[in-house]
């Protein structure tokens, strides 16, 4: 697919996802790709697959895309990664950027509070939300409302996935949500370090902890991924 055709595409399934999922006051957070040219001109595809996002505490908000936090031409660690939910964006930009140049280990890169370069790399990595709408219960998921739209989307979700057609899916405790969609069981996963894998049909699945995670230190959640993926790409 050409990037005129996939954003042609994006476009109709953007349009089919609001009119289907906007409520009152609550509304669809877009997210995907922001750069498909770079997405799809690299060898890998990488996609986060997170849970659902948020805007306002009562759970209202949205109406805009996920990548109007990745404004052109901004420096994204002074706007948004500075402060922002560092816990959680930190940990998967080493991963991307580490991914994208050459499989750098933690103790190889530089601290993107030193090299606010780094963070670009979040245009050109796919987030895949498995709930499009604002959360509910704002930065704490309500299960029960997570599956049930879940349940009633899934087939935009799926074509929103087959769309962006990664090559390596990484699972921020998410594994569980996509498992039908995805046709993977996390029985079938291999453990490595604090996260496990699956290569299936050319594709690589990794079940990791959160990005915000606490059970690991922060060098061996980014190490423990980043070698996973090398090793798959050198098969």
């Amino acid at each position: 697919m050409n990037i005129e055709e996939f954003n042609k595409q994006s476009d109709a399934l953007k349009a089919e996802m609001a009119e289907r999922m906007n409520e009152p006051k609550r509304e669809l957070i877009y997210d995907g790709v922001m750069k498909p040219e770079l997405y799809f001109n690299s060898p890998i595809r990488l996609a986060w697959m997170l849970k659902e996002p948020y805007d306002e505490e009562n759970g209202t908000g949205g109406g805009y895309d996920y990548f109007d936090m990745f404004k052109e031409g901004e420096d994204l660690y002074l706007y948004k990664f500075k402060e922002q939910h560092k816990v959680t964006w930190h940990p998967m930009i080493y991963i991307s950027h580490s991914i994208h140049n050459n499989f750098q280990k933690w103790e190889e890169m530089d601290y993107i509070r030193d090299n606010h370069g780094m963070c670009d790399v979040v245009r050109k990595v796919a987030f895949i939300n498995s709930q499009k709408l604002p959360s509910k219960n704002f930065t704490h998921t309500d299960s029960a409302h997570l599956w049930e739209s879940i349940e009633k989307n899934s087939d935009l979700l799926e074509r929103q996935i087959k769309m962006l057609n990664p090559n390596v899916l990484i699972f921020g405790n998410t594994i569980q949500l996509y498992e039908r969609l995805l046709n993977i069981e996390v029985g079938q996963f291999t453990k490595s370090g604090s996260c496990s894998y699956l290569i299936k049909d050319g594709k690589l699945y990794i079940s990791a902890y959160h990005p915000s995670q606490r059970s690991v230190t922060r060098n061996s959640y980014v190490d423990d991924i980043i070698s996973v993926v090398e090793n798959w790409s050198k098969k």
